[in-house]
């Protein structure tokens, strides 16, 4: 089986951020399987991406995005 080619990104966030990680993860864990933050990060960007790719980025985002 060949291994998957992968890159570490290393990015700073906000106490907030991370707290938003943490409770993410636990929400989606289940009792047979502990999700980690990191997983919780690379499932998000994966939904970013297709959200823009379908045109359908909610407008708070938009939004949140121009402000800054």
């Amino acid at each position: 089986m060949a291994k998957k080619k992968t890159k570490r990104l290393q990015v700073v966030v906000t106490e907030e951020q991370d707290s938003l990680l943490t409770k993410t993860a636990y929400q989606l864990s289940s009792p047979e399987r502990l999700l980690s933050k990191s997983e919780v990060v690379r499932l998000g960007i994966e939904m970013l991406n297709k959200a823009v790719e379908d045109g359908k980025l909610p407008e708070d985002i938009l939004r949140t995005l121009e402000a800054e």
